[in-house]
């Protein structure tokens, strides 16, 4: 498991990595106003197949290590998921126009990309069933053929003079597209997709379970940057995005434990969760001790001496990955388990420290404030978890948060 989890944060390394390569390629090549087209493109297109897609691809990392044959998860998942897609497709003309403002390149793109939403779908379907099947390097091609696209289509287009708006966006079209192609083989000949209405039924109820929290997960992740819009001067907010942006790094490798942890315990493997969890917490830990020592001096090197004030912040948020991260690991076992409601009802939890917290510390303290109503919010929603979790799989607080000799020693021999 170690190994798939190294390869998993690998990837998440990788598709990082190349933001930073293309993110200052797209604003030197598109201008502000070309890369606020462009992120009014992708923006939407992104979030459509996690909000349309109600959460069923979900069920299939915990169906299919429990053994329902491929070709009726897949038939009996389809059809909904074709559905909510064709939904999707029906209405790409007048969600174009509301968001498009009248910018043609915007609206043809946006219109392209909803009409593609049911492959979009099914693709997210199949990335399930292959983490299901443990086919870790489909998987992973799967989520890194449409980063490769990206970053060749626009580090090209930008050396010969050619980058532009449409050139960006249809980069981002085309990606998922051909990102299909290593799952191919789960709907070959010999495999044809059944129906089966108990699993549509059961993966429908279990998705929306999930989605539900994942809604939450969102909304309590960006709502502090949201009300910041309005509510301090846009210095603050630019000081705190920054800020995120660097916290973010130390759960680059620790959000790559959920996939395949979920695959592991619902087929069985609930001994995991308890080592997850701590080893999670424990690399965590050292990753954000490295980069708190080193953020007097990297957030000013790499964004300018005008974002020293973001340190404090930096320093916030890093203490917030613990629980943000311990959160993940919980969000998984629960799921495999077979609880995904009680998640959703620790991110509802979170929302409303969130919102009360924000209403009292944004006014007087700013980004400081958000950062420590991030911790409190987070906090909330790793405690409810973590009770919900040992009530399912029994261990003492110390097998679940403390290492052991054992880990000790494991990590000495993985290093």
């Amino acid at each position: 498991m170690s190994r798939v989890v190294a390869r998993i944060a690998g990837a998440n390394v990788l598709g990082a990595a190349a933001g930073f390569v293309t993110g200052p390629l797209l604003a030197r090549g598109l201008g502000a106003s070309g890369r606020g087209d462009l992120a009014a493109i992708i923006v939407p297109l992104g979030l459509a197949p996690s909000i349309l897609g109600f959460g069923v691809y979900t069920y299939t990392g915990r169906t299919v290590p429990r053994g329902v044959p491929v070709k009726e998860v897949i038939g009996s998942l389809g059809v909904p998921l074709l559905v909510l897609g064709g939904l999707g497709a029906v209405l790409a003309a007048p969600v174009a126009d509301l968001l498009a403002e009248g910018r043609a390149t915007v609206h043809t793109f946006l219109v392209i990309g909803f009409v593609l939403l049911p492959v979009q779908l099914l693709g997210l379907l199949f990335t399930g069933v292959l983490a299901g099947l443990e086919r870790w390097r489909s998987m992973l091609a799967m989520r890194l053929i449409p980063i490769a696209i990206s970053l060749v289509v626009i580090a090209v287009l930008y050396a010969v003079g050619h980058l532009t708006v449409a050139a960006a966006a249809a980069a981002s079209v085309v990606g998922p597209m051909a990102a299909l192609g290593p799952a191919l083989t789960l709907v070959r000949a010999g495999r044809r997709p059944v129906f089966r209405r108990q699993i549509a039924r059961d993966g429908v109820v279990f998705g929306l379970k999930t989605w539900l929290g994942s809604l939450a997960l969102i909304a309590n992740a960006r709502l502090d940057q949201l009300l910041m819009v309005t509510l301090v001067a846009p210095r603050e907010l630019g000081l705190y995005t920054v800020a995120v942006t660097l916290a973010g790094a130390s759960t680059l490798l620790t959000q790559a434990v959920a996939l395949p942890l979920i695959t592991r315990v619902s087929a069985g493997e609930t001994h995991l969760v308890p080592q997850a969890l701590r080893l999670t917490v424990a690399l965590t830990i050292v990753i954000d001790l490295v980069l708190g020592a080193a953020t007097p001096v990297l957030l000013p090197l790499l964004f300018g001496p005008e974002f020293r004030d973001a340190v404090p912040m930096a320093i916030i948020l890093l203490v917030a990955s613990v629980p943000f991260a311990a959160c993940d690991v919980l969000s998984a076992a629960l799921q495999a388990v077979g609880a995904p409601g009680l998640p959703s009802v620790a991110e509802a939890a979170a929302i409303v420290v969130t919102v009360i917290g924000l209403a009292l510390l944004l006014g007087p303290l700013g980004g400081v404030g958000a950062a420590i109503v991030s911790f409190a919010s987070y906090s909330v929603s790793c405690v409810i978890q973590l009770m919900a979790a040992r009530r399912r799989i029994p261990g003492s607080l110390p097998a679940y948060l403390l290492l052991s000799r054992a880990d000790v020693a494991w990590l000495r021999s993985l290093a």
